[in-house]
């Protein structure tokens, strides 16, 4: 997943941003609103961490911002205040969870599990093509009842392309897909990805082809007999 981790307290933030870097996610990490909101023009994210108090404003009001703007994007908010009214207040502009500091990282972890179940761009608690199917809360697939296993960034490509459906994805939106902001990356490690991708899929006879379609992207389809 591409993960947004707006905070302003650095050692927290830099605590989170490595162990969800740790766990396979892209992180780009901000302690402003307005950082926040410049990065999100750039590319879209799939979760949010949003602390309430920041540098510049209240989190909240970037809630709001990504709400009004139509987006369902997974939201949890942090704060320091256990008061009923701060946790309201998170809610009601749009979070979708709260935690209280301090917390403990596994328990972030499974709340961020349990708002990917229950989000709204989740349309399928699996997804088959051919002999292949896929679960998306889990680190591995099955092809042909067999579990093939698969690496966290293997696994966050082949999420994007499964559910792409019948579009192409393009090999640039894959790549800011798997790589934070602040990470360099070229189209060679894209590739590079893919072509394992490609050979694990090969390897367990999975009748789906991962095609290249030069200067347009990726595509993952049935193999036709």
């Amino acid at each position: 997943m591409r993960i947004l981790v707006v905070e302003n307290d650095r050692l927290l933030s830099e605590a989170l941003g490595r162990r969800l870097t740790e766990a396979g996610h892209a992180v780009d990490v901000f302690a402003t609103v307005a950082d926040a909101e410049a990065a999100w023009k750039i590319a879209p994210y799939d979760f949010c961490i949003v602390d309430v108090m920041l540098d510049d404003g209240d989190g909240r009001a970037l809630v709001r911002s990504i709400r009004a703007a139509g987006l369902r994007t997974p939201t949890l908010m942090l704060t320091a205040r256990d008061e009923i009214g701060d946790r309201v207040a998170g809610l009601d502009a749009g979070a979708d969870d709260y935690l209280v500091k301090p917390f403990a990282t596994e328990e972030l972890l499974a709340r961020m599990r349990a708002l990917r179940r229950r989000s709204a761009d989740i349309t399928a608690a699996e997804f088959r093509i051919g002999n292949l199917l896929y679960d998306p809360h889990s680190t591995s697939l099955t092809v042909a009842d067999r579990d093939v296993r698969l690496t966290a960034q293997e696994h966050a490509a082949l999420d994007k392309l499964i559910r792409a459906g019948d579009r192409v994805t393009p090999k640039r939106m894959l790549g800011e897909h798997l790589y934070a902001l602040h990470q360099d990356w070229s189209d060679n490690a894209v590739e590079t990805l893919v072509h394992r991708l490609r050979r694990k899929l090969s390897d367990a006879g999975a009748t789906v082809e991962l095609k290249a379609l030069r200067g347009l992207g990726y595509i993952l389809s049935e193999t036709r007999s």
